[in-house]
């Protein structure tokens, strides 16, 4: 043994502790501590092991390995995916996959370094081998921490190869690894999450929805071959493909909508059945098994997808899960291969022709297939769910599950939009979907913070949708993220006033400068900006509301067919201004005792303004004096949007 590679893990340990001289992790306090913490425990983890091996007389044992194939040719197809992906994904002018090259360098050291002082510590030998190689670029596919939480990545490595070393069963003859590791260390890591409602606190949604890079299909199947074509794990993949495709085909059919929400196969589950399920190490040895097994990860993918959507999880988990349960059915698999019903399938099967030959067909079948997928334009053409505007007018429809997959939508497009603007508009939809409550049975509190989040980062790309909510939100329920935001956007909607079709931005400020919301009171600007909104209901209400003041020369002749109307069909807001206009004569003839009726009729339609009055003036039993209602009780406009469907 050569004695030098005793200190290879102390080297890894301080290049690990080194990265806190990068410019980044220098910068963050909490990334920079992250890396601090963990290279400092390396070294001290291996100045111990030193010292008790000194004490003791023994030696810290290395056992250097050959690079195995599976590991070498499964990292380099994940490092052609990074280069690719990686120059296609740009977000702020950066690629981010680049940008996280040096910390993926950083996870290679510490994982290596912890196998090291892991093997020394339960007493063996520690074999340097190519393991921890495709844990790494395996696992970072999937899940990375974002910077002020990014211990936790070296947790989830950790937990990847802590499965492999201590979850073993007799295989083969040998004790070996059940799970994949990666998927291991995967799985853990989204349960944490999904139980921590933490799923934020990573890249993972990034990753899952700009992976839909052009080409990313074509480029995915023929990485995929070259795995296939080494480890003979086409029928895995295959028969994944074959299961979600039917899958998906059979959901459209009966329910008239996608399983998948805006494409027929995620690109992120191609990936999944490519580079994530097709470990050689932990999948059946026979053909009928590996087609169960592809078919499990298949259907499993497709269960998942939707238990996870039930429960308010990240769907992007889904192609996660399958794998290490299907890893704990390896050997049934195989045994039920070789039982009864399957046996002499799969031994015709086997037997036919030499293993590569039989490879090779398979290889030859699933091209053919891909090939009419991608011919027909089931994988890459344009899909039509692809569209917040068609799962609007889903979810007007009620159609199966439509508002959740209109969340998943505009999420996505929210995320991988390559323009702000459209980016904007998503952001804006997912603010509407907030205030709904539909899909997120949340309080009422949290659903408007929500709200105001996604409103205001909408605004901020520029959506002028998104400026109205922003101010309408304010005005009728008191939410605003910022008063910058808030004045941004008042401000946005005074540019747009002049505009012909900004009525909904000349309603808003009107309501304003009526009611001193974050404008000074002006009456006259509210009446001039009210007027110059046209036959807009919620503008002529305001118009009322100004002429039924006190010294008000305002004609209302105009508004009392609208209100009649409104009163005529249990708007109890109609009523209240219907009332008072009969009561004083302005717009309509005096009559009291059409005005009593009017405002009994808003109490019973239990308009608060009109509840609160009629306690007050009990005793007189007259219609009270009128005072505007505040703006909470008033009737709010639809919220803006650039998806309008119809009814």
């Amino acid at each position: 043994m050569r004695t030098w590679l005793a200190m290879l893990p102390l080297g890894l340990s301080f290049a690990v502790l080194s990265a806190v001289l990068l410019p980044r992790v220098h910068q963050n306090p909490n990334l920079f501590w992250a890396f601090a913490g963990v290279g400092g425990g390396l070294v001290a983890w291996q100045l111990g092991l030193w010292l008790w091996a000194a004490r003791r007389g023994k030696r810290l044992v290395v056992e250097p390995s050959p690079p195995i194939r599976q590991h070498y040719i499964q990292a380099c197809v994940q490092c052609c995916l990074y280069v690719y992906w990686g120059y296609w994904w740009q977000q702020d002018g950066v690629r981010p996959i680049y940008v996280q090259a040096p910390l993926i360098l950083a996870q290679f050291a510490f994982l290596y370094a912890f196998d090291a002082l892991l093997a020394w510590t339960r007493g063996r030998a520690w074999r340097l081998s190519s393991g921890p190689t495709p844990i790494v670029l395996s696992t970072n596919l999937f899940i990375w921490f974002k910077d002020d939480w990014f211990v936790w990545q070296f947790a989830m490595l950790a937990a990847g190869l802590l499965g492999k070393e201590f979850v073993k069963w007799l295989k083969d003859g040998r004790r070996t690894h059940i799970f994949n590791p990666s998927g291991f260390g995967l799985a853990c890591a989204a349960t944490v999450l999904i139980a921590t409602g933490t799923t934020d606190l990573t890249w993972a949604k990034s990753l899952a929805t700009t992976i839909e890079v052009p080409g990313i299909f074509v480029f995915l199947f023929a990485l995929g071959l070259v795995v296939q074509h080494f480890f003979q794990v086409t029928l895995m993949t295959f028969a994944a493909a074959t299961v979600m495709v039917a899958c998906n085909l059979l959901y459209t059919q009966f329910s008239g909508v996608y399983l998948f929400a805006s494409t027929n196969l995620p690109a992120a589950a191609f990936l999944g059945l490519h580079l994530l399920m097709t470990d050689p190490s932990t999948s059946p040895r026979t053909n009928v098994g590996r087609t169960l097994f592809g078919a499990g990860y298949g259907l499993g993918y497709v269960i998942a997808f939707e238990v996870l959507g039930r429960i308010g999880a990240p769907e992007l988990f889904a192609k996660l899960y399958p794998v290490p349960i299907l890893n704990c059915c390896v050997q049934w698999l195989d045994r039920l291969a070789n039982g009864r019903w399957f046996g002499r399938l799969n031994a015709r099967w086997q037997t036919a022709r030499s293993p590569r030959t039989t490879n090779w067909i398979h290889m030859a079948v699933w091209a053919a297939v891909f090939l009419v997928l991608l011919g027909t334009g089931y994988l890459h053409g344009k899909h039509p769910g692809d569209s917040i505007a068609f799962w609007k007018q889903a979810v007007v429809e009620g159609r199966h599950d439509a508002e959740r997959k209109l969340v998943m939508v505009a999420g996505s497009q929210a995320i991988a939009s390559p323009t702000a603007r459209q980016a904007g508009l998503a952001y804006n939809e997912l603010g509407i979907v907030a205030m709904a409550g539909d899909v997120d049975p949340a309080s009422e509190k949290t659903r408007h913070n929500s709200a105001g989040n996604w409103f205001a980062q909408a605004a901020a790309r520029g959506c002028e949708q998104a400026h109205e909510n922003v101010v309408a939100h304010f005005l009728y329920f008191g939410v605003l993220r910022s008063d910058e935001a808030l004045d941004r956007s008042l401000r946005q909607l005074e540019q747009n006033v002049a505009k012909p079709s900004a009525v909904r931005a000349r309603q808003l400020l009107g309501l304003a400068f009526e009611t001193g919301g974050a404008r000074p009171t002006d009456l006259g600007k509210a009446l001039d900006l009210y007027r110059r909104c046209g036959d807009d209901v919620y503008a002529r209400k305001g118009l009322v509301r100004l002429g039924l003041n006190p010294g008000s020369l305002i004609d209302l002749s105009m508004e009392s067919p609208l209100l009649a109307v409104g009163a005529a069909t249990g708007d109890g807001e109609s009523c209240f201004y219907l009332a008072h206009m009969h009561h004083s004569g302005r717009g309509v003839p005096r009559d009291g005792e059409r005005a009593k009726a009017l405002f009994l009729r808003a109490v019973e339609l239990g308009f608060a303004p009109a509840v609160e009055a009629q306690k007050q003036s009990a005793a007189s039993g007259e219609v009270p004096p009128f005072a505007a209602p505040r703006r909470k009780f008033l009737a709010r406009p639809p919220w803006s949007s650039a998806f309008q469907v119809g009814g």
